[in-house]
C-alpha cells in the first residue's frame, strides 16, 4: 500500500519524493524499505493459576489478574484439597502462578501458606516454564524456590543419558541431544552415570581424532549433528512466544551466552534449541515479587501493574491505546473515556487532568479477556449475555454455534444478518468490561467518549454511537467518536511521552471519526411530553419537543457545534438538577442523540418484549438493517 502510493505521488508531484530523498533521485523500495515504523501486536490469551489461603484472598488476587487481561482459575486451601490445586498448577493451560496473601497474613491463611509454597515449588520442578509471583506476605517464602533456577539449568543443559540422538540406544552414541532430556521428566542415577561415561568417552575420542584437547562438558552439551535434530514447530512457536511476551529479567532469551558456547571454526555448527538458553551468565529468574492485592490507588493497582507486565508484549496494542487516550486527554485539555473491544479481549481507560494548569494526567483502566466478543470458551453467562442484547430470537444452541464461528472468521459475515448478530456480541463484550469495571460508573460522563477495536469499525456509526448510549449510563452530555482507522494502539507504542503528545496534537483531527453529541439527562418521567429542545446557531432555528423513553436523533452534521437549550417539565439531572439547561454540542455522522430512556437503562425481562424495544430503538438509527 505504502509503494503503490509513492509511485502515485511521483506521477503527480514527484518532487515531494525528491524532497524526502534529501534532493537525491527518488528509489521507492528503499524508501519504503527503510522509513521507520510503529508496530502494535494484540497478546494472546493466558491463563494464570491463582493460589491463596482463604477465598477472599483469592477473590482479590483474581480481581488484580483479571484486570490485568488475565483468562484465571483460582483455587484456595480453605476450598480445595491438594490434588486440585495442584491440577490448576500443572494444566499445560497455565502460563504462570500467583501465590498471594495479606501484607501481614494471620489465621489460616498463615497456616495454609507452607504447604501452598511447598505445592508451587515442587510443581515447578515438573514445569520449569513457569513464571511464580509472590505476592504480599507470601513474598517471605521466596527461598524455597532458591534452588529452582539451578535445578533448571541442570535440566536444559544435561546430556542424552540413552544416546537417543543417535538413535544407537547405548552410552557408545557420539551425538548427546539436550532437547530429549528436557522432555523426560524422570531421569535415574543409572542413566546419569552412563551419560558421564559417554561424554568422556566422546571427549577422548574428539580428542584423539582432532590432534587437540578434550572439548568442555558444557560446550558439549550445546553441540548437535545438524542431521541428528531438528526442532519441532510447535516448540519453536512456543519460545517465540515465551521471549516475545515477558517481561525484562523474567524469561529466558533465545541466544546462548557467548561465554558458555563458543564453538572454534572446526567444531560443527550448532542447531537452533526448542528451549531458551541463559543469556548471562546468571540463571533466568522465574520468581517475582509483588504488592499485596490492596496496594496501590484503586486497591489492586500496583499487583495489577506487575502482572499486565508479565502478560502483555511491549508494543501491545491493547495497552497502546491506554496510553494514546492518555495524551489525546493532555492536548485536547478534557476527560477522555476509550472502549475497546477485540478478539483476544477488550479495554475500558479513563484519562483526565489535575491539579493546578492541567498539569497532570491520571488514568485508570482495565484490561479484561473475557471482554473478548468472541471468547474461546464461551460461559453460560456469556450466552445470557448475548442473547440479552439480540434483536433476533436465537436458542443457546445456535449462538454458542455462531459464537464459535465468529472466533474463526471474525470478519466474516459482516452484512445483514450476521451484522446484527457481531453488534449483540459486541454489546454483550462491553456489558462485561463494565460489570468489571465498577470505578468508572461512579465517574461522571467524559467530555470525549470513543470506541475502538475492529468489531466497531466494521459496523454504521449510527449505531455505535447507539451502543455507547446503551451500555454508559450517565447522566452529562458527551461528545462521541470512534477510532476507525484503529491507529491509537499503534500511535501508544511510541514510548517518549512528549512526541506522542507532539503527535497527538498534528492528528487529533484526524484520527478520530466523530459520531455525534449524546446528551443524556436523569430523572426523566413517564408522559407524554418531557419538555421542549432548542438548538441555536444554526442557520434556522430549531425546537423540538422530548418524549420520554425514547432516543432522538437531531441532524447535526460533522465539524458543527451548536447550543441547546432545554426546558425540561420535571427537574432531572444533567450535570446538576434543574429544569433549565444550556449546553454546547457538536456534530458528527449520527447527528445529536438526546437519551430521554431511564438510567440505569429498564427494560422488561420477557424476551419478546426485551427483542421488541431494542428494535425499535435500533430501527431508529439503523433503518436498512434489512436490505
Amino acid at each position: 500500500m505504502l509503494a503503490g502510493l509513492l509511485y502515485k505521488i511521483e506521477s503527480t508531484d514527484p518532487e515531494i519524493l525528491v524532497e524526502m530523498c534529501a534532493g537525491e533521485g527518488p528509489d521507492i523500495p528503499t524508501l519504503v524499505a527503510v522509513w521507520p515504523r510503529l508496530e502494535a501486536r494484540t497478546t494472546p490469551q493466558r491463563r494464570i493459576a491463582v493460589l491463596a489461603g482463604s477465598r477472599r484472598q483469592r477473590r482479590r488476587l483474581e480481581t488484580a489478574a483479571l484486570r490485568a487481561g488475565w483468562l484465571t482459575v483460582g483455587g484456595s486451601a480453605d476450598e480445595d484439597d491438594a490434588v486440585v490445586l495442584s491440577r490448576l498448577v500443572l494444566s499445560t493451560e497455565t502460563s504462570a502462578v500467583l501465590l498471594g496473601a495479606d501484607h501481614s497474613p494471620g489465621g489460616d491463611e498463615k497456616r495454609h501458606l507452607p504447604d501452598l509454597t511447598a505445592l508451587v515449588a515442587a510443581a515447578t520442578r515438573l514445569r520449569p516454564e513457569l513464571t511464580v509471583v509472590l505476592a504480599g506476605g507470601a513474598a517471605t517464602y521466596e527461598s524455597q524456590f532458591a534452588g529452582l533456577a539451578d535445578a533448571r539449568l541442570a535440566r536444559e543443559t544435561a546430556p542424552d543419558p540413552v544416546g537417543l540422538a543417535s538413535g544407537s540406544g547405548g552410552p557408545g552414541a557420539t551425538e548427546p541431544m539436550v532437547e530429549k532430556v528436557v522432555e523426560s521428566k524422570l531421569v535415574t542415577k543409572k542413566a546419569l552415570a552412563e551419560a558421564e561415561a559417554a561424554r568422556a568417552d566422546n571427549a577422548t575420542m574428539d580428542a584423539s581424532e582432532d590432534g587437540g584437547p578434550a572439548a568442555s562438558s558444557t560446550g558439549e552439551a550445546f553441540e548437535a549433528e545438524p542431521e541428528a535434530f531438528e526442532p519441532e514447530p510447535e516448540a519453536a512457536s512456543e519460545l517465540d512466544t515465551e521471549v516475545e511476551g515477558g517481561v525484562s529479567g523474567t524469561v529466558a532469551s533465545a541466544e546462548p551466552d557467548p561465554s558458555v558456547v563458543a564453538p572454534a571454526e572446526s567444531q560443527r555448527a550448532p542447531v537452533p534449541l526448542a528451549f531458551g538458553v541463559v543469556e548471562s551468565h546468571a540463571a533466568p529468574n522465574h520468581v517475582l515479587l509483588a504488592p499485596d492485592a490492596e496496594a496501590g490507588d484503586p486497591a489492586g493497582a500496583a499487583l495489577q501493574q506487575v502482572l499486565e507486565g508479565l502478560r502483555a508484549f511491549p508494543n501491545d496494542s491493547r495497552l497502546g491505546v491506554a496510553r494514546s487516550i492518555a495524551s489525546l486527554a493532555y492536548v485536547l485539555d478534557r476527560s477522555v473515556e476509550v472502549v475497546e473491544i477485540g478478539l483476544q479481549g477488550g479495554l475500558s481507560s479513563r484519562s483526565e487532568l489535575i491539579g493546578p494548569g492541567h498539569a497532570t494526567v491520571v488514568t485508570s483502566y482495565s484490561c479484561l479477556a473475557e471482554a473478548s466478543f468472541a471468547p474461546a470458551n464461551p460461559s453460560e453467562e456469556v450466552i445470557d449475555g448475548l442473547m440479552t442484547w439480540s434483536t433476533v430470537p436465537l436458542d443457546r444452541h445456535r449462538t454458542m454455534d455462531r459464537l464459535n464461528d465468529l472466533r474463526l472468521l471474525p470478519w466474516g459475515e459482516a452484512d445483514g444478518d450476521g451484522a446484527i448478530f457481531r453488534l449483540a456480541a459486541a454489546k454483550a463484550a462491553f456489558g462485561r468490561l463494565v460489570e468489571a469495571t465498577p470505578e468508572l460508573a461512579e465517574q461522571p460522563m467524559p467530555e470525549l467518549l470513543v470506541a475502538s477495536g475492529g468489531i466497531f469499525a466494521a459496523l454504521p456509526p449510527s449505531v455505535v454511537a447507539l451502543a455507547l448510549a446503551d451500555l454508559v449510563r450517565r447522566p452529562g452530555v458527551s461528545q462521541l467518536a470512534i477510532d476507525q482507522a484503529r491507529l491509537l494502539g499503534p500511535l501508544g507504542v511510541i514510548e517518549d511521552e512528549v512526541e506522542r503528545r507532539r503527535l497527538m496534537a498534528n492528528l487529533a483531527d484526524d484520527i478520530l471519526m466523530p459520531l455525534g453529541g449524546l446528551v443524556m439527562p436523569a430523572g426523566i418521567r413517564p408522559g407524554r411530553s418531557a419538555g421542549l429542545l432548542r438548538l441555536k446557531g444554526l442557520p434556522t432555528s430549531t425546537e423540538i419537543e422530548l418524549h420520554p423513553g425514547s432516543v432522538q436523533v437531531v441532524d447535526l452534521p460533522p465539524g458543527r457545534a451548536a447550543r441547546a437549550d432545554f426546558d425540561f417539565r420535571d427537574p432531572v439531572r444533567l450535570g446538576k438538577r434543574g429544569r433549565h439547561f444550556s449546553v454546547d454540542v457538536g456534530g458528527g455522522l449520527s447527528g445529536l442523540l438526546v437519551d430521554l430512556r431511564d438510567i440505569p437503562m429498564r427494560i422488561s425481562d420477557r424476551p419478546d418484549s426485551r427483542r421488541a424495544a431494542l428494535d425499535t430503538w435500533q430501527r431508529g438509527m439503523w433503518p436498512d438493517i434489512d436490505e
